[in-house]
């Protein structure tokens, strides 16, 4: 019988696991850069306002074993608050051992008890397996299209 998973609200100390499970995601996912921890310190800690990166760390035996990283949301149909869930990610060695269902729970009751009133995210078509668990957690999918724009069409959109 494993040990119990503790969990609790991330501090600068978690950065270096923190960091290197992302890490592990995006080559998981085949992107050949990810988030630096100065990158993670800077959106977590620094009080930069344009972003307020939170994470949940789950951790067994003293080691980390998984994460969660979200920020507050607006949705202007419902005038409601509630997180967007940038990522959440289990160590490969401590999959399929309920570690992110888990991190789901504990991120829906921070909402709940934050007066948050839902939870967002993003998944990759191409990942199949994170959208079957999400939608075993109870979330459903919203017609809407995800659109996005990078640093060269920034730069000729602001042309305009």
């Amino acid at each position: 019988m494993s040990t119990p998973l503790t969990m609790h609200r991330a501090t600068a100390e978690d950065l270096p696991s923190i960091t290197s499970l992302v890490a592990q995601l995006n080559r998981e996912e085949g992107y050949d850069m990810s988030a630096s921890m100065d990158q993670l310190r800077a959106a977590m800690f620094a009080g930069d306002a344009r972003v307020s990166m939170q994470a949940l760390v789950a951790q067994r035996d003293g080691r980390t074993v998984g994460t969660v990283l979200f920020y507050w949301g607006f949705d202007t149909v419902s005038a409601s608050y509630g997180y967007h869930l940038a990522d959440i990610v289990v160590a490969p060695v401590a999959r399929a051992q309920g570690i992110g269902r888990a991190l789901m729970a504990a991120l829906a009751a921070q909402c709940l008890q934050q007066q948050g009133q839902w939870v967002s995210l993003t998944v990759l078509k191409k990942n199949a397996r994170a959208k079957q668990f999400y939608l075993k957690q109870g979330m459903v999918e919203v017609g809407v299209d995800f659109l996005a724009i990078g640093p060269k069409g920034l730069a000729r959109c602001a042309q305009i």
